[in-house]
């Protein structure tokens, strides 16, 4: 029983390992567009205005969730 639960725990930090590598992915495809495209002040704000809209999420929740990925990098690359 602890192994199957020892493979299972294990199959789930694989999994949230791939979800985090795509989502950095994504994050430097997004990041590399926006410095090939350069916005005025307003259509950043326009953007913004409507993502926060449409997610249902304001920008405070996102930020925090960037760092709490960004601290779980750091912690991983100190353990490597």
């Amino acid at each position: 029983m602890e192994q199957n639960e020892q493979g299972e725990r294990n199959g789930a930090a694989k999994e949230f390992q791939e979800s985090l590598d795509q989502l950095e992915n994504l994050l430097e495809e997004n990041k590399t567009e926006e410095q090939q495209a350069p916005e005025s002040e307003d259509d950043r704000t326009s953007k913004q205005e409507a993502i926060e809209k449409s997610s249902g999420f304001d920008l405070a929740d996102w930020e925090d969730a960037v760092a709490d990925i960004e601290q779980y990098f750091e912690s991983k690359n100190k353990q490597d």
